[in-house]
């Protein structure tokens, strides 16, 4: 690998994107050419040195307001019952339903055994 090869690398080698092969030929390419290593060193130190001054903002939740403009603008017609904004009953809410068409089945059965003893 050539030192203008391993140069176009630096931040794949960075990031640890190489494979074992070509990491193993640029980890070569570093070692013959001293003025290569110092370079990468220099690259490595200016990105760590980036990201420790770059603090991550969190983002935003744009949704409640964009829902919030398109009610208020369409009058209603959107998002009128604001069901993206109820917390709804989460994980349980399967069990429920689940609960509840046992016992419609249950009924429906208890009706169909009093349906059959007034006809044997």
């Amino acid at each position: 690998m050539t030192s203008q090869e391993a140069r176009e690398l630096f931040s794949a080698a960075y990031d640890a994107e190489l494979d074992a092969a070509a990491q193993r030929a640029f980890d070569l390419a570093l070692e013959n050419d001293t003025i290569l290593a110092s370079e990468y060193a220099e690259f490595r130190s200016l990105l760590t040195a980036a990201a420790e001054d770059v603090e991550v903002a969190s983002t935003p939740d744009l949704l409640p307001g964009v829902q919030r403009r398109l009610r208020a603008r369409s009058h209603g017609r959107f998002y009128r019952d604001r069901f993206s904004e109820r917390v709804g009953l989460g994980a349980r809410s399967p069990l429920i339903v689940a609960g509840a068409m046992m016992l419609i089945a249950m009924l429906a059965w208890l009706a169909l055994r009093v349906v059959q003893a007034l006809f044997v």
